[in-house]
């Protein structure tokens, strides 16, 4: 399926996707709007601060490969730091894909694996890469749970605040 001319295609690589990438600041960057002027923003809890997130407006498809038909994203995150520059990114897919991860292992190698457990009970698996560019890009795939997004995330390896601090959720 092609890109309607209003929905964007943009490719995966190791900083994000497309110009969007770590490093960048998101309000030099097309279609990024603050998280306060998002419609849906009372869909989601962004921690540690709203003020901190932008989020892309408009439709948007992530590509793997060039020949690649694509993945339909339904949110596109991108948190900064304290300096304004984009250190997390976080895009929701619109469907889940078992076969995401094998597409992902294509791009960025062999994935660490985890399953995600609550209260010992499987909802989930975690794959990570860390990119030769000292990047960390996750995969969260649910198991069985259709109110759990399928989502994938960027951030720099050695950024623990991004990791720790730096939180969506969806609010039900």
């Amino acid at each position: 399926m092609k890109p309607t001319p209003q929905q964007h295609c943009l490719r995966l690589n190791h900083l994000g996707i497309g110009d969007i990438q770590l490093g960048k600041r998101p309000e030099q960057l097309p279609d990024m709007l603050p998280f306060d002027h998002f419609v849906g923003k009372h869909t989601f809890d962004v921690m540690p601060a709203a003020s901190l997130y932008h989020v892309f407006d408009g439709d948007l498809r992530c590509t793997i490969e060039s020949q690649d038909t694509g993945i339909v994203l339904s949110h596109l995150f991108a948190a900064t730091n304290e300096n304004g520059f984009i250190n997390r990114i976080f895009l929701y897919t619109r469907e889940v894909n078992g076969h995401l991860a094998e597409r992902l292992s294509q791009l960025y190698g062999e994935p660490n694996v985890s399953k995600a457990t609550v209260a010992g009970k499987l909802i989930g698996t975690h794959n990570s890469w860390i990119t030769e560019g000292e990047t960390e890009v996750s995969f969260f795939s649910p198991v069985y749970d259709t109110t759990t997004s399928t989502v994938i995330s960027f951030r720099f390896f050695y950024d623990f605040p991004a990791l720790k601090d730096y939180m969506i959720s969806v609010t039900l």
